[in-house]
């Protein structure tokens, strides 16, 4: 059998997914698996809302992506310049890289230096460095307003806004500092969770009220001057520390390839049902990369389980006949609340298939969601490495 490549391009949750599974299910087999990543690191992102509160150091959710060539995995650590689809090919800074299969799992880039005002007491926890900036504003805050705010959509992890809101709020009961504080998430949503249907926000409303967490809805934010949110509509509302959801991008690799689409801003195409290229049946796409194609939000639960669908995909096209994985289109987040914990379930079938609104469920109040929440940290980082 003629040796296949396969290249993956990312060390997010769908590049390390689909190493790692393909590699497993083909060891012994004429393949070779690269992953490419320029950082040399896989991130679990959400936890940097607890780098943000102080709960973890970022060596506490990084790993090296090294630790998978004791697998068979082969590491480029190099960035990605160019996706060549027609000629096979992806261009590094420092060579030229073929392949018989392609995953592009590059995600989206939170354009931190896109936030107007990020200088002022301004953080994001959206990156590790934007975390620790978070960390050291809370600190030092003793009383007054802080504001949640998403830029534009979309962005990573839909929910993460509010459960940065409930975070902040518990934080200030810890301190005493309730009294003359207060916490609220702005939002270019009418109502929290808007996406994803009326359940959804009416239960997130619920837990805000409880909690006493402020929503304004319909408020689309222009940037931040010192202690001001500037809204497009030339609003100012009051702020002493601000934590912002900073615009993402697709990246540049695949907005400037023929795999990019600029009628959803440059993001990857793929058939819904495959998520494989419309015009290169031998190159996927999961994660973030893809989500405007599909119409749903930006998650690692995506990239993991369009991964492991992938993943089966190409092992079944090198193996043979192969009883792989099904694509699951669910999702599952979830959220320390500070107090307690929640979890959030939605089935995205009809949303991907029809653009109805996604089957969500929302379990709360239980400080066992807490505990889930610890215990899937160390389990995906002990799994995959």
């Amino acid at each position: 059998m003629t040796r296949k490549r396969v290249l993956i391009l990312g060390g997010g949750p769908g590049g390390v997914v689909a190493a790692n599974n393909i590699i497993r299910r083909l060891r012994g087999d004429d393949v070779e698996v690269t992953l490419v990543d320029k950082t040399g690191y896989h991130v679990f992102q959400p936890s940097q809302l607890w780098v943000m509160t102080g709960q973890r150091e970022p060596d506490d959710i990084r790993r090296p992506l090294r630790l998978l060539e004791r697998k068979g995995v082969k590491i480029v650590v190099d960035e990605v310049k160019a996706i060549r689809p027609e000629n096979h090919v992806v261009n590094t800074n420092t060579g030229e890289l073929p392949y018989d299969y392609l995953i592009v799992a590059l995600g989206s880039v939170p354009e931190v230096s896109k936030i107007p005002g990020y200088e002022y007491s301004v953080c994001t926890p959206w990156t590790i460095e934007g975390a620790l900036k978070c960390r050291k504003l809370l600190a030092s805050f003793k009383k007054g307003s802080i504001v949640v705010a998403p830029l534009s959509w979309p962005y990573k992890c839909p929910p993460a806004p509010f459960e940065a809101a409930f975070m902040a709020k518990y934080l200030l009961e810890q301190r005493g500092a309730v009294e003359g504080s207060n916490v609220t998430v702005l939002h270019f949503w009418k109502e929290p969770m808007e996406p994803f249907g009326p359940s959804m926000a009416s239960a997130f409303k619920k837990f805000m009220d409880m909690y006493g967490i402020s929503f304004i809805g319909g408020v689309e934010v222009e940037g931040f001057e010192d202690r001001h949110v500037v809204t497009k509509r030339g609003e100012r509302i009051e702020y002493n520390l601000a934590i912002a959801v900073p615009p993402h991008s697709p990246p540049e690799p695949v907005a400037n390839s023929e795999l990019g689409d600029p009628s959803i801003g440059g993001y990857m195409k793929v058939d819904r049902r495959t998520l494989r290229s419309p015009k290169y049946d031998n190159v996927y796409g999961v994660g973030d990369v893809i989500a405007p194609s599909l119409g749903i939000g930006m998650a690692g639960v995506f990239a993991h389980f369009q991964a492991e669908y992938v993943s089966s995909r190409i092992v079944d096209e090198i193996k043979g006949a192969y009883m792989g994985e099904h694509y699951n289109m669910s999702g599952v987040c979830v959220m320390d609340m500070g107090y307690l914990g929640a979890a959030v379930y939605c089935d995205f079938t009809r949303r991907i298939m029809s653009g109805e609104y996604p089957d969500c469920v929302i379990l709360g109040g239980m400080k066992a969601f807490r505990a889930v929440k610890y215990a899937f940290e160390r389990y995906w980082l002990d799994k995959w490495f």
